[in-house]
């Protein structure tokens, strides 16, 4: 999986604000917010980054101390599903 879709600089991370699936949303930046929130939308045990800086290493790994808020991703899933079944009839 590719939290950020081949790059954070995209302006869709400009218009979009992952936070919003976190329980303390203003703790963690909005790249953070991403690479925290890909673990839950699917659910996923790991996910390949790369990067030629140690830092941004370090701010994804600091970001798995992120909350993810369940009941926020569960809506999102659904409006998800919603928009599949629309899609196909």
């Amino acid at each position: 999986m590719s939290p950020f879709g081949g790059s954070t600089r995209a302006s869709v991370w400009d218009r979009i604000d992952p936070r919003l699936f976190l329980h303390d949303c203003g703790r963690l930046s909005r790249v953070q917010a991403a690479f925290r929130t890909a673990f839950h939308l699917p659910r996923v045990d790991s996910i390949a980054v790369g990067t030629d800086e140690p830092t941004h290493l370090e701010e994804l790994v600091g970001a798995l101390a992120g909350q993810v808020e369940e009941r926020t991703v569960q809506e999102y899933r659904g409006l998800l599903r919603d928009r599949s079944r629309d899609q196909s009839a």
